[in-house]
């Protein structure tokens, strides 16, 4: 019984010391900036690390959300491309097959975004 108490102590020692070591460590981190605080976006840190001017602060912010703009359109592009390109192999992969083989290949080589994606196929 004696045993118990003292594992019983000792875990929650163990355990209390391990969240005051992990929060001085991350309050050290952030101070010394080794960790950015959580939600500051880029600009705002920016704003903060280099002290921009109102007319730097709102030309980084545009050129941020223009380039934000411009990368979503260009993962959406890469997306319907991918999807394209992939179905074609699949139809050149199934056209060098025989009836059987077809039959057996849509069974179990069905992908099934196929028909989530029907839009891409007549772009």
């Amino acid at each position: 019984m004696e045993t118990n108490r003292i594992s019983l102590a000792v875990l929650g020692v163990s355990l209390l010391a391990g969240v005051l070591i992990g929060f001085a460590a991350s309050s050290l981190a952030y101070r010394y900036q080794w960790l950015r605080p959580p939600g500051e976006s880029f600009v705002r840190r920016m704003d903060r690390v280099l002290k921009l001017t109102p007319g730097q602060h709102e030309q980084v912010e545009d050129t941020v959300l223009e380039t934000r703009d411009k990368v979503e359109q260009l993962r959406s592009d890469f997306r319907r491309q991918r999807r394209q390109l992939i179905r074609q192999a699949r139809e050149q992969i199934r056209a060098s097959l025989t009836p059987d083989q077809q039959v057996a290949f849509d069974r179990y080589f069905a992908k099934p975004d196929d028909h989530r994606h029907a839009e891409d196929r007549n772009p």
